[in-house]
């Protein structure tokens, strides 16, 4: 059997689209003039001449702990049934990472269709994907004063231009905000179901007329089992500047009287305040599964990418990293909070990490406390962990609120 492990060229795209649509059974999974994968960011595998795994990735800008990095965003991974259990898809990942660290990307970032399968290679989970399904008559605030703003509704077209200003106000300072491009938005944000009707940009100002906040949804008619509103509600931006535009926003679509179901997916982080809003907070009926994957490609570019919650020195042993072999071994991370310098060391290790746990702790998704009572951190005495902890603390939870 032979194989061959490379990008795709132009003419082979459509067939890296075709088993890309059919791994993930979706039709519409084709490239658009909103964007698609680049023939050279593909990497993938040919058996005996014949297309047989795929992987691609998008050139990522995403904020970590307010500091802009370069990532992988990776998608369509995907191997045809004939071909499965043969470590196709462990060459194309192993050549991935190769290409990302040549590139400068010092991590990579996935949605998982299955976890298990990328903690294989490396990947640890650096996020929650949360979802809020409530009935807007349950949902009352605590406190239900009566914005001194206004909340405008615009088109898609009349509303990107002030929803992309603040979006991009929202996510600098945050944990795992992408830097969203036009396709981003088109693609992740406002591309919904057209028989649901318009997509609308609803904005609010506050007093002064300044734009404080959005929501990009759809309101469209449903079927229920009982009497009563006929409306659903999915709503797939939430940004907001301040607690007073979150209040608005939140007052507006509970203001949809014939909504009886509102969906929130992909625009909540863990520390999103709404809960602590709310008279009743379980009515929102929170639901929490993995979110953002991350693979850390290189150490050393990794660890002086973010900002520290804390100054200090800690010496990180990376082991059991047979897939990016250059990152074993012992690190000096030495910061001031906001500059860092990061080398080798021949130092006594503080704390020695699977990439998987590393990739947890750089994302601010898990404590060094955390994996140490997990297993997957050791530290060389109890106070590493306290002085750890401390470091990789983040401003924000770590929250993507783009698919890709």
């Amino acid at each position: 059997m032979g194989i061959e492990v490379r990008s795709c060229r132009d003419d082979e795209m459509q067939q890296y689209y075709d088993i890309g649509s059919y791994v993930f059974a979706d039709p519409e999974l084709i490239p658009t003039e909103n964007g698609g994968t680049a023939p050279d960011w593909t990497t993938c595998a040919w058996v005996d001449g014949t297309l047989a795994s795929i992987m691609g990735a998008f050139p990522f800008t995403v904020r970590l702990n307010g500091a802009p990095v370069k990532m992988a965003g990776v998608t369509q991974v995907g191997t045809l049934p004939g071909y499965r259990r043969q470590g196709l898809l462990r060459k194309i990942m192993t050549r991935a990472f190769s290409d990302m660290r040549e590139r400068e990307q010092p991590f990579a970032i996935l949605w998982a269709s299955m976890g298990a399968i990328y903690q294989r290679f490396g990947y640890g989970l650096a996020s929650d994907d949360i979802k809020y399904r409530f009935d807007p008559r349950t949902a009352a605030l605590r406190e239900n004063d009566e914005p001194k703003g206004s909340v405008s509704v615009e088109t898609v077209e009349q509303g990107y231009p002030t929803a992309k200003m603040l979006y991009i106000e929202s996510a600098t300072p945050r944990n795992l905000h992408i830097h969203r491009s036009r396709a981003l938005w088109e693609v992740g944000i406002f591309r919904m179901p057209k028989d649901h009707g318009p997509v609308r940009v609803a904005i609010y100002r506050d007093a002064d007329g300044q734009p404080r906040g959005h929501i990009v949804y759809q309101a469209y008619h449903a079927q229920f089992d009982t009497p009563g509103p006929d409306q659903m509600m999915d709503v797939r931006d939430f940004v907001y500047l301040d607690l007073g535009a979150h209040r608005a926003l939140w007052q507006y679509i509970l203001k949809h009287d014939l909504v009886r179901r509102v969906d929130m997916h992909g625009c909540i982080g863990e520390d999103d305040p709404t809960p602590d809003l709310l008279l009743e907070p379980r009515m929102l009926g929170k639901h929490t599964k993995d979110g953002i994957w991350m693979r850390v490609i290189d150490v050393e570019k990794a660890l002086s990418s973010r900002p520290y919650g804390a100054a200090g020195e800690i010496v990180i042993e990376v082991t059991g990293d047979s897939m990016c072999p250059w990152n074993e071994g012992r690190w000096l991370l030495a910061t001031d909070g906001q500059m860092t310098s990061v080398a080798r060391t021949s130092r006594a290790t503080d704390l020695n990490l699977s990439p998987n746990a590393l990739a947890s702790l750089l994302a601010g998704y898990r404590s060094a406390t955390r994996l140490s009572r997990l297993g997957t951190a050791t530290p060389s005495r109890p106070e590493t962990l306290r002085a750890a902890d401390a470091m990789f603390a983040t401003e924000y939870a770590p929250h993507c609120p783009n698919s890709f």
